[in-house]
């Protein structure tokens, strides 16, 4: 009898994969039912929960983005991304982690007598906007969204029966701490018909009202999308001891009001944002002027030119009578769209070594002082990083985690110059060392590391496929411009 012959589950804290086999095709299948299976710390079973999916059958269709039970729109494929392990699918709620789940999986065909039957088909009734020929929301004379009541889908409803028994995965823990390691991620994906649905809840769109629910710290949406990443950083400053900060961008009103609660306690080093209308580093300044007003202890690092940028965003944390014990690093810009407008990720490392390697890194920032423009806002072409400053970077850090784990920390600049010339940076060699070792695949997702693929591990990764046609070479990259024979204009 075809069946299922096995079914996995991996998972960081936002988001899992399933994955499953068969021995051979299963007569009548049409896709796969997946449950989320909540259990207790004894094994057993708290919860079970359908997974949401998008994409009906043929002669189906979903034009106001509702998902469905997999029961009903089943995974027609043999692996499945649980989008909504922590985020709810229908509103601005999240689900809790440090919870353990497995799925179990069963597939499913046209229902008839002797099958066991699938979730009722039937679409519910739901509200919505209604729109117009330009698909844009019919207005009331009140100004506010019509709303009318729909079927949840279109199309004939289809009638599912269970093929064969479920099959489970391994038991996951839904969890952001690995090891030294936390790691979290932001909801920011603004693109989404769940959120033009939510915004829509009070039948009225109002000019600039998704960025006013970023910026306000109070708001329930901001919250969603921030996911975890601002609760970490709030339970970083609840520990006793200091902290040493370098940072980019600063224009988020909640962080700005952690640093000024915590303003006796934290020395920072803030770098200048772009120039708007020939003036530099405005969207710091109100946060600028607001560490001054609380006497920080602020080194201003400020380039005011096109040439250089300061990209730190990391906070040390120094207990008390103690040495550096914590790190707060990654992707994340302490702005409004960067904690809940764009996918960011957070990563706390609480090692002792990691967090020296970067309390050294800050304080070499602090020695490698810039002048200070009067006013802030004035350009500075002169303005660079110095040579002892990077001289110093082009040695990385390596860190022993247990075991046989190791960190390796890089931190930049860490060339002579900024123009590169024939000679590759040393943390991207030892990269392309790595790529150059693949056995199986290659796999990338870069934030625009290059124009064309040149000089960068795009053009790399390119090359080393064609080498070795073995190899499976696949990624994303930020922008089309990054790629090979783009032609840019």
């Amino acid at each position: 009898m075809a069946r299922i012959v096995s079914a996995c589950a991996y998972a960081n804290n936002e988001v899992a994969f399933i994955a499953w086999d068969v021995d051979e095709l299963i007569p009548g299948c049409l896709g796969f039912d997946v449950t989320r299976v909540y259990l207790a710390d004894d094994g057993t079973v708290q919860e079970r929960t359908r997974c949401a999916a998008w994409v009906g059958f043929k002669g189906q269709s979903n034009p106001h983005w509702i998902p469905q039970d997999t029961g009903v729109w089943p995974v027609q494929k043999l692996s499945w991304r649980d989008l909504t392990l922590r985020k709810k699918r229908n509103g601005a709620r999240r689900r809790p982690d440090e919870v353990r789940v497995r799925y179990e999986i069963r597939p499913v065909g046209d229902w008839k007598p002797g099958l066991d039957r699938a979730p009722d088909p039937t679409p519910k009734r739901v509200k919505v906007a209604e729109l117009d020929n330009q698909k844009k929301p019919v207005k009331l004379p009140d100004g506010k969204i019509k709303m009318i009541e729909v079927d949840a889908y279109e199309g004939r409803p289809r009638p599912l029966g269970y093929l064969t028994e479920a099959v489970a995965t391994n038991d996951i823990l839904i969890t952001s701490r690995r090891g030294a390691f936390r790691s979290t991620f932001t909801n920011g994906i603004l693109a989404a018909q769940w959120l033009r649905n939510v915004l829509l809840e009070d039948g009225v769109i109002e000019p600039d009202e998704l960025f006013d629910k970023l910026s306000d710290p109070d708001d329930p949406h901001r919250k969603y999308l921030a996911g975890d990443v601002l609760p970490l950083l709030h339970e970083l400053f609840a520990r006793p001891g200091e902290f040493y900060l370098g940072l980019y961008e600063l224009e988020d009103a909640e962080l700005i009001n952690l640093l000024v609660a915590n303003a006796t306690r934290i020395h920072v080093i803030l770098a200048n944002t772009s120039a708007d209308k020939g003036v530099w580093d405005k969207r710091n300044a109100a946060a600028r002027q607001a560490l001054i007003d609380a006497g920080v202890d602020l080194q201003h690092r400020m380039f005011n030119n096109a040439t250089h940028i300061g990209h730190n965003k990391f906070v040390v944390h120094v207990p008390p009578a103690g040495a550096p014990r914590a790190v707060f690093t990654g992707s994340t810009n302490w702005t409004s769209t960067g904690v809940a407008g764009q996918t960011n990720n957070a990563l706390l490392i609480e090692d002792d070594g990691a967090a020296k390697a970067f309390f050294d890194y800050w304080t070499r920032l602090k020695a490698d002082a810039l002048d200070v423009p009067v006013p802030f806002g004035k350009p500075m072409k002169d303005a660079q990083q110095g040579a002892a400053f990077r001289a110093a970077n082009k040695t990385p850090v390596t860190v022993a985690l247990g075991g046989d784990a190791s960190l390796t920390t890089w931190f930049s600049p860490n060339m002579a110059k900024r123009s590169k010339g024939k000679e590759a940076p040393p943390d991207l060699v030892e990269v392309y060392r790595r790529m150059r070792m693949a056995k199986h695949a290659i796999l990338f997702l870069a934030f625009y590391p290059g124009q064309r693929g040149k000089d960068c591990i795009i053009g790399e990764a390119v090359d080393i496929g064609l080498k070795d046609r073995r190899l499976i070479v696949t990624g994303a990259v930020s922008s089309p411009n990054a790629m090979p024979n783009v032609t840019l204009r």
